[in-house]
């Protein structure tokens, strides 16, 4: 059998030229080359003779400018990306001058590297057994778990040839694999590969510039200036039979080329993942603070999201429950704007609400149920030594049950009390506490409400704050009577006091006394039932339009709320905030993102030689851009997962300080979450990309 017959790889006319602007490199010039099958080539050659070149190309790391290169009979040059990868990681092993292992990764995880990229489907215990073996091999059993920083020098290169091996590669790609050895170790690794040659029938292509190195091998071919200008056999190295050896490698059929179409199989994919994952994590726990560091704007982002959000729900809830506590079929009823030489107050303004319209509200709508009123100053009120400013109302017998006010000590105030203009009271929690302490029992304790001496007969109930932050519980309650005769002093006569007799013959359901009328601040209207809102709102605007002689088209002196459309304005603005203060946390995650990306983007240049070494030994592009993602989707993740933490308990330490009901929305947590990984996915895209673009034999050679 001739040594060209089937060769596995074959040249003719090869050449590469590189172009540095407009200046051509003729790297190789014209390379025919044929390599038998179980040969040890040896290619010789000083620096800048194009050997490496050559070896780039024979290991599908770099194309041709021209000229043919076929393995196993398969022209290289019609091979695609996916395929050209498949190749290198099937039947091709690389032992690199400069060893090239990942560090701080034991020389196990080291070896089964390239079974991970592999297309044919590898269990994890199959690839830690093969790892083994190819260890045991070459002498490494007992230095498995070591990392390269714990292996000298000659381990090292023995840790690599145990990586170019594991996947039983037609043929052996060795450049300069002893340029970084003393001699001794030097030709300890070449009696490793001719061992290997002869014993397995494994097709070695040597590039070196070392005589006695070159020596080893069956054939030198030695190249200047890009072209082959010697060929030589060493008589005293024995051509091996091409025959396979019993009990070798050849024996095992090993996949040809034409077998390759890139797609990988079934199951490969579980083992990738669990590489991605794993290098994702190696590479952030290698870089303990700037990961961290680049985390934090995601952190931050996610935390300030849930934290506003929270705040904002609690907005909204306080703003419901205030509503509720006033009665969803409440309207209330507000004195209009004064205007004086154009110049427009606002509502409440004008003194335009009186007694007698509240009792015509009463009297002529269908749907209005109980009607109340009340007056209001501020004034001081006084018990012993202690005083206080508070809220004075004069109100109704019925306003309290209007509006939800219950009554938590004592009673309330009576009809009589109404009637006769009792010198009663109603204290609210805030001036029970400021007046008497939370321990006193003020029920018949005398106060002095604007000079005026009042017997307290109830306590309210407690409201709390209202949506405004308003303290709904700092006020007093006396009999309307009380307060416009002889407290607050406000009583002016009605233009309609003369009919106000007639309305005593009517029936008088809510306590409204056919007494001399005078202004009143708001007026509160009860509809009869929820679904008569609307119509009593209306009744209720035509009355009172028809009583104040407003001409149609011209602008009411008073204004009619609907409780329920003040909900609904109060939490559309607090939803409103709401947005505004999630878009404004929103931003951090923004910045985390971009950090994300630059720590990257160092990343992929302090990794150069790292993403060369995988693409060399069988990684695709998609697989190297997968890598890096998930790196950026890993650190986001875990700044998210961090900030879901940190927004609870900035959203309980809140509802602490403040008083503030905080509900946590665990919408906004699994929206940030998935926000910051959508992050992570963005701008971890670029830098992944950038590093999956890069070119495997340029990779491999930076510095």
């Amino acid at each position: 059998m001739s040594e060209n017959s089937d060769p596995v790889i074959l040249t003719r006319a090869l050449q590469r030229t590189y172009r540095s602007g407009d200046i051509e490199v003729n790297a190789l010039r014209g390379i025919d080359l044929s390599v038998a099958r179980g040969e040890f080539l040896a290619i010789m050659g000083a620096s800048g003779s194009g050997k490496s070149t050559l070896m780039a190309i024979l290991g599908c790391l770099d194309r041709p400018t021209s000229g043919h290169y076929l393995f196993e009979g398969t022209d290289v040059s019609e091979l695609d990306e996916p395929a050209l990868a498949e190749l290198r990681s099937a039947r091709l092993g690389f032992v690199f001058q400069s060893f090239n292992l990942l560090p701080r990764t034991s020389a196990i995880e080291n070896v089964e590297l390239p079974l991970i990229y592999a297309v044919s489907q590898t269990s994890s215990a199959e690839r830690v057994a093969r790892a083994r073996a190819s260890l045991k091999l070459l002498g490494l059993e007992d230095r498995q778990n070591n990392t390269p920083g714990q292996l000298s020098g000659g381990q090292q290169q023995r840790v690599a040839i145990a990586r170019a091996l594991i996947n039983t590669p037609a043929v052996l790609l060795a450049d300069e694999p002893t340029g970084n050895l003393d001699t001794k170790t030097a030709h300890e690794i070449m009696d490793v590969l001719v061992k290997l040659n002869q014993e397995r029938n494994l097709t070695i292509i040597l590039v070196t510039h070392e005589p006695d190195i070159a020596s080893y091998a069956h054939r030198i071919v030695t190249m200047r200036d890009g072209q082959i200008v010697s060929e030589q056999r060493n008589k005293a190295m024995s051509r091996p039979s091409l025959l396979p050896v019993e009990g070798g490698d050849a024996d095992i059929d090993r996949p040809r080329l034409a077998g390759i179409s890139g797609e990988r199989r079934p199951g490969s994919s579980i083992a990738f993942s669990t590489m991605v994952i794993t290098a994702a994590m190696q590479a952030i726990f290698r870089n303990k603070m700037r990961s961290a560091l680049t985390t934090l704007g995601v952190f931050i982002g996610v935390a300030a999201l849930i934290a506003m959000v929270a705040v904002g729900q609690g907005a909204n809830e306080a703003v419901r429950k205030q509503i509720e506590s006033l009665g969803t079929n409440l309207l209330v009823v507000l004195p209009g704007a004064t205007t004086s030489s154009g110049v427009r107050g606002g509502f409440g303004s004008a003194s335009s609400l009186t007694v007698d319209d509240a009792r015509a509200i009463a009297r002529e709508d269908p749907a209005a149920g109980q009607v109340g009123y009340i007056i209001r100053q501020l004034g001081q009120v006084q018990y012993g030594s202690q005083n206080w400013m508070t809220s004075i109302q004069g109100v109704t017998p019925n306003y309290p049950s209007i509006t939800n006010w219950r009554i938590a000590l004592g009673r309330g105030i009576s009809q009589a009390d109404e009637r006769n203009g009792a010198l009663v009271v109603l204290i609210g929690q805030t001036v029970w506490r400021q007046l008497f302490g939370q321990n006193v029992n003020p029920l018949g304790a005398t106060i002095i409400v604007k000079n005026t001496p009042l017997q307290v007969i109830g306590v309210l109930g407690s409201k709390g704050q209202s949506a405004f932050g308003t303290d709904q519980d700092d006020l007093v309650m006396l009999p309307f009577t009380t307060a416009e005769r002889r407290v607050l002093g406000v009583a002016v006569p009605s233009q309609q006091t003369q009919t106000s007799t007639q309305y005593g013959t009517l029936s008088n359901p809510y306590g409204i006394q056919p007494r001399i009328t005078g202004l009143v601040n708001q007026i509160y209207v009860q509809a009869l039932r929820p679904d008569l809102v609307g119509r009593a709102l209306t009744q209720v605007t035509n009355t009172l339009a028809a009583r104040h002689r407003i001409p149609p088209g011209e602008v009411n002196d008073f204004s009619v709320r609907n409780l329920s459309q003040i909900a609904t304005a109060a939490e559309g603005s607090s939803r409103t905030m709401s947005y505004l203060l999630a878009a404004v946390a929103s931003i951090s995650l923004l910045v985390g993102g971009i950090g994300i990306m630059n720590i990257l983007l160092v990343s992929v240049t302090e990794r150069t030689r790292e993403i060369g070494l995988r693409m060399a030994i069988g990684a695709r592009r998609m697989q190297v851009l997968l890598q890096f993602l998930a790196e950026a989707v890993l650190l986001s993740s875990v700044g998210g997962i961090a900030g879901i933490i940190g927004g609870v308990v900035a959203s309980l330490t809140i509802s602490a300080i403040a008083g503030w009901a905080t509900p946590l929305a665990w919408s906004a947590a699994l929206g940030g979450f998935l926000f910051s990984a959508v992050v992570g996915i963005f701008f971890g895209y670029y830098p992944a990309r950038k590093a999956a673009a890069l070119d495997p034999i340029e990779a491999l050679r930076y510095e």
